[in-house]
């Protein structure tokens, strides 16, 4: 019985591309439809990604994926005084 879970072992294991995260197969179990994950966050089928139809980002995705690594970098910069404090704490 094909589908539901089995183990296609002659597809080609291929790496994700730059910039994009293998989440996983789709339930199916039909073949290799596979789904990744932009920097964005968003999903994308396998099909889009290596066919080239994934559209470009637009201004307003450019300008929140901005505001995102702003936030991000305020919060290491923080954990990263944290830790250094308490290394210097331990120190003593």
């Amino acid at each position: 019985m094909f589908g539901y879970g089995r183990r296609w072992r002659w597809w080609p294991k291929v790496a994700a591309p730059s910039g994009y995260t293998y989440i996983g197969p789709c339930r199916c179990g039909q073949g290799p439809h596979a789904f990744y994950q932009d920097e964005r966050g968003r999903v994308i089928h396998a099909w889009q990604l290596y066919q080239g139809l994934v559209p470009p980002p637009t201004k307003e995705d450019l300008r929140s994926e901005i505001e995102m690594l702003k936030e991000e970098k305020a919060q290491l910069e923080k954990r990263l005084e944290e830790l250094e404090k308490m290394l210097k704490e331990k120190e003593k």
